[in-house]
């Protein structure tokens, strides 16, 4: 590859600890520090100038903005560790450091110089926060004269409405907004990818799916067809409906090991738990097509003259992640195509094959094959599908800031929202447990899967009294679990599903025992692993509660013990954080469980360590930050996919 001319620049915006730890940065501080040093490696492979702008305030707070002295609002103090950039994201000799107390990332007069005298035309800013500096940064760089980009997945802000309309005003004016990849292309010459690579989570450098990007034009073209098809599909009556439901549910039982198969091979979870999953989506199918025969979906009278009627939606759009290709979008489509609707499915792009397979045994149920649309892809197509105007209701599964993002756009075009949205899940082991019962349970509830599915736990909230024999007890249950190959039904870990996710976990682990946690066991790559996305499951003690490791989902191996003093504090800081998916409690005393059940603020509670059991007919929802909207599956799902009508008068049903 030949070096290209030096004609763009990167800027750097921000990206500093202390802005790093806002509350609700949308995407996630560990998402944008993974994207932001991509594009810096990919900006220094080439040679390609770098310019870092950041925020530093003196100690006395005198050159501080106004509104920060107003509001008491402390950061970026020159000397303190929060003023600094994370590992990776920081200049390099060579490259330009400028400093600012207020927005404007070219207000120092050696910028625009610095950059001219290097050839550049063009810049590409990425960083920190898209409705207020980025913005700034933007409209100087377009006053200087520059053409401007935006990484458009390498900008964050705590507040996704503003940051959605800032980047709409902008493009309307001032820059153009691309992926990671399109200016990565750019950088050599190239036309925007029309793919994604997806690698194969044991072995990096083999590649198992080129995901094609589907465009805005593709999207629309999915959304009409599904909308043509689902006039026809809602005529038919719910019995007709639910007959075919159950013939899915035969089909994908009939293909339960392929599904398994294709699921092991795609996202690399361990047999045991992807034969999991397949159960789990035929009882989807199954539990959906009793609900359409039961009386929901019935015209009923509920007084003398007045009746209820229950209409589908139309077209609901769902964004689904990788970790349950098959039974996290069964559970949505089942419902949705059972009350009378059809669905547009924007699966991840690690999840893309086992979505066609998905719509590929919908029609052999003999399912009209409009009624479901996959369109691959990557944000753009997402949004593309949030906005298309055929799209009457979205349903999502992602991360806090993830639903966030979807629902301030759902809030822009008034659109119904269901989103399950993870957890940062905890488990009260009070003193009087029995720790050799429970702790190979909680083992296994945290770290199978390597700790990638929105129900693992993520602190043990332990009594000070029985903390030490825990910690003994859990390092000893953790040396014994089996890493190694997905495939066989024995693995209870193996690798999180790309470099860019270990990488990331990694860079949580160290920052965390930098700040003081204590590493007792993992926080490295397993001998022998070297291969792949691997990552030893990890404990992290002498963790404060109110620590980013600890406040924050990691989506990982990496569990964190948290010693309380008593069960007012143990529920104190089980409900410490912003997530409220799942929340579970050990103890031998029922009195006890009883005031815990009462006072735990989670959509989702168990009782005791073993597995959790997601039933098909219990409704599966977070409080808090963990959930928008009505819960999924049984009755719940009536919720979402239909639009209730009174009835005044007439025959009744």
């Amino acid at each position: 590859m030949t070096t290209p001319t030096p004609s763009t620049a990167l800027v750097v915006v921000d990206v500093q600890r202390d802005f790093l730890a806002r509350p609700g940065l949308t995407p996630s501080a560990e998402h944008l520090v993974a994207r932001v040093a991509e594009l810096v490696a990919a900006f220094r492979a080439r040679g390609l100038p770098v310019l870092h702008v950041q925020t530093r305030t003196r100690a006395d707070g005198a050159d501080r903005m106004p509104h920060w002295r107003e509001f008491g609002l402390t950061a970026c103090v020159e000397g303190t560790p929060g003023a600094e950039a994370p590992g990776g994201v920081g200049p390099h000799d060579g490259e330009l450091l400028v400093t600012k107390q207020h927005y404007r990332g070219f207000g120092d007069p050696v910028v625009a110089p610095w950059l001219r005298a290097r050839g550049v035309d063009r810049v590409v800013v990425c960083g920190l926060y898209t409705h207020a500096c980025v913005r700034e940064t933007v409209l100087d760089a377009y006053e200087a004269g520059f053409e401007v980009w935006v990484a458009t997945d390498a900008v964050a802000t705590p507040e996704p409405l503003h940051g959605m309309l800032t980047q709409q005003w902008l493009e309307a004016r001032a820059a153009r907004f691309e992926p990671i990849a399109a200016v990565v292309a750019a950088l050599d010459g190239d036309d925007a990818p029309s793919f994604l690579l997806h690698r194969d989570p044991c072995d990096s450098a083999r590649v198992l799916t080129e995901v094609p990007l589907t465009g805005r034009g593709d999207v629309r073209r999915a959304a009409q067809a599904a909308a043509a098809g689902q006039v026809e599909w809602a005529a038919r009556p719910a019995s007709e409906r639910a007959e075919r439901l159950d013939a899915w549910a035969a089909v994908l039982e009939d293909r339960a090991e392929e599904l398994s198969d294709q699921i092991v091979r795609e996202v690399a979870k361990p047999r045991a738990a992807a034969d999991d999953e397949v159960r789990r989506a035929i009882g989807h199918a199954r539990t959906s097509a009793a609900l359409v025969r039961g009386d929901i979906a019935a015209t009923r009278e509920v007084a003398p003259g007045v009746a209820v009627r229950h209409h589908p939606v139309g077209v609901i759009g769902i964004v689904m992640p990788w970790n349950n290709p098959l039974a996290l979008p069964v559970g949505k489509i089942a419902p949705a195509i059972g009350f009378g609707n059809a669905v547009v499915c924007k699966p991840a792009p690690e999840g893309t094959a086992t979505a066609w397979a998905l719509r590929r045994s919908l029609a052999d149920a003999g399912i009209p094959v409009d009624l479901l649309q996959v369109v691959p892809g990557a944000v753009d197509t997402a949004e593309a599908l949030i906005g298309d105007p055929r799209v009457e209701a979205i349903a999502v599964t992602g991360s806090v800031a993830t639903g966030r993002a979807v629902a301030a756009r759902c809030g822009m075009h008034g659109k119904p929202l269901q989103a399950e949205l993870g957890g940062n899940n905890a488990v009260i082991v009070l003193a009087d447990a029995d720790l050799e019962e429970i702790v190979g349970p909680l083992v296994q509830g945290a770290y199978s899967y390597s700790g990638q599915r929105c129900t693992a736990i993520r602190r043990f909230v332990v009594d000070a009294s029985v903390a030490e024999r825990f910690e003994a007890l859990v390092t000893a249950e953790i040396e014994r679990l089996l890493i190694g190959d997905p495939s066989d039904r024995a693995t209870a870990v193996g690798p999180l599903i790309s470099l860019a996710a270990r990488d990331r976990v990694a860079r949580v682990v160290d920052d965390a025992v930098r700040d003081g946690a204590r590493l007792v066991c993992g926080g490295r790559v397993p001998e022998g692993f070297t291969h792949g996305a691997w990552y030893a499951p990890t404990l992290l003690a002498d963790v404060d509660p109110d620590a980013r490791v600890a406040q924050e989902e990691t989506f990982g191996p990496v569990t964190v013990l948290l010693t309380v003093d008593g069960l007012d504090e143990a529920i104190a800081v089980a409900n410490g954080v912003e997530q409220g998916l799942v929340a579970a409690v050990c103890t031998g005393d029922a009195g006890t469980r009883r005031r815990v059940l009462d006072a735990l603020r989670a959509g989702i509670l168990q009782v005791g360590a073993g597995a959790l059991p997601v039933h098909p007919d219990a409704p599966f929802g977070g409080w808090k930050a963990s959930g928008f909207g009505p819960p999924e599956h049984g009755v719940w799902d009536a919720a979402f996919a239909t639009r209730p009508q009174a009835v005044y008068g007439g025959d009744g049903p």
